[in-house]
């Protein structure tokens, strides 16, 4: 005989989504049968599952399949060519009988009582019981010795397009602090539901053989009732179990609360390349404990609100940061500071010997009623050069880039002028 499981019969589901748009099912079933089973559909499991990752544990099982040839009009009409079906006038109730011959393009029958040929006939069409073997649901279906079955099952198996991303939002008060607040957004797309799920989110690559593609789906709002736990180490990731079973329904976009902190302290920067005329406005505070986070932050977009002199809350920008680990410092680009400018060129450009002497000039406007700090960076194009003289303190990146620190007052302008020199003979240059 053959046995049905369903979701109804779950009594343990657990799903650990992961970054690269997979997850992992593992779900607990309790099956009973009244006599020898030789066959187990075990429905409501994912369309998009990965076959070649099932594992169940509770059965001996022979044989595996999973079928998905579902219940649509064309295929249950093939399942009836050659097989008589009726048609019913819908406003006489009159049904006539006919073999149906083709569903290729158009319905074709022939009519049982006259042998004509018919095509698309107007009416309802009538069809006798549901053919053997044909599922209404996507199903593991599994061969296995004949036996009483009384007995959990364990399965677990990998399936594509469920996904999760973070999001952040900082919200910077009146009195220097912020607040953060950290979100995740599940996409699932995987064929099925997840009702009342143990839920982790896993971050970190993994490698995988090919890529996921997200996709914008309706979006349902849900709160944590309760602080989630920390990230939990896994080897190489991190794990963020949620506090509460959450339910996860197909084509659907879930947004959990994550957690949400008070920092204490946050430094705003300016920095200045060369060739660009406004201060890029960066924020960064310090991933730790002791400024209201300490945490591993998972990858993900922070948008930054701040209250503007009429007391009104105003979206100043956003940035993507990466996988950040407690202790790290956090940066985040928020865009252009109109009000502080620079214009830089190349002063002058002499050989002498075997060197060449390049003298650079920033000409930098703090147009703010308040003093500021702020980095000059700029790329030298050469590996073997030595810095001659420079009006500000300045500070070697690495082999090409050299910060300067330069501090101005209220509406003033200020100069930076540098003079470096460079090996032409080691570059390899001719001289």
């Amino acid at each position: 005989m053959k046995l049905q499981s369903t979701r109804s019969q779950q009594n343990g589901l657990s799903i650990s989504v992961y970054t690269g748009g997979f997850a992992l099912i593992q779900e607990s079933r309790y099956v009973k049968s009244d006599g020898l089973v030789e066959e187990v559909q075990f429905l409501d499991v994912a369309e998009r599952i990965e076959t070649d990752s099932i594992i169940v544990n509770g059965l001996d099982v022979l044989e595996q399949n999973y079928d998905y040839d579902l219940v649509s009009k064309g295929k249950l009409l093939e399942r009836y060519i050659d097989r008589n079906v009726h048609v019913r006038n819908s406003e006489t109730g009159e049904a006539v009988e006919m073999r149906l011959l083709s569903v290729a393009e158009c319905i074709i029958g022939e009519r049982a009582d006259t042998k004509e040929i018919v095509i698309d006939p107007a009416g309802e069409l009538i069809l006798p019981a549901l053919p053997e073997g044909l599922l209404l649901k996507p199903a593991l279906v599994w061969k296995i010795a004949p036996a009483a079955v009384d007995q959990d099952i364990q399965v677990s198996y990998v399936t594509k397009s469920l996904e999760w991303h973070a999001h952040y939002t900082m919200e910077i008060n009146d009195r220097g602090g912020f607040e953060f607040k950290a979100w995740v957004k599940i996409l699932n797309r995987s064929g099925a539901h997840y009702k009342e799920a143990d839920l982790s989110l896993v971050a970190g690559e993994v490698h995988r053989e090919e890529e996921m593609n997200n996709n914008d789906s309706p979006l349902v709002y849900s709160r944590m009732h309760e602080p989630n736990k920390p990230a939990q180490a896994l080897t190489d990731r991190f794990v963020y179990a949620v506090s509460r079973p959450v339910t996860i329904m197909n084509e659907q976009l879930k947004q959990l609360s994550l957690f949400s902190v008070h920092g204490v302290e946050f430094k705003r920067v300016y920095q200045i390349h060369s060739g660009v005329t406004h201060a890029d406005i960066q924020l960064e505070f310090c991933n730790t404990q002791v400024n209201g986070v300490g945490m591993p932050l998972p990858e993900g977009i922070v948008k930054v609100y701040e209250s503007g002199e009429s007391g009104r809350v105003l979206f100043t920008g956003e940035d993507r940061i990466a996988h950040t680990a407690p202790g790290k410092n956090l940066c985040i680009h928020i865009g252009k500071a109109l009000d502080i400018t620079s214009d830089s060129y190349e002063k002058l450009r002499e050989k002498h010997g075997v060197y060449e002497y390049i003298t650079y000039v920033y000409k930098i406007e703090n147009g703010k009623q308040e003093s500021i700090r702020l980095l000059v960076q700029h790329t030298i194009y050469g590996q073997f050069w030595e810095m001659e003289s420079s009006s500000h303190d300045y500070e070697r990146k690495n082999s090409t880039e050299v910060e300067f620190v330069v501090r101005i007052h209220p509406l003033v302008k200020v100069e930076l002028e540098f003079t470096y020199k460079v090996d032409i003979r080691r570059e390899g240059r001719a001289y």
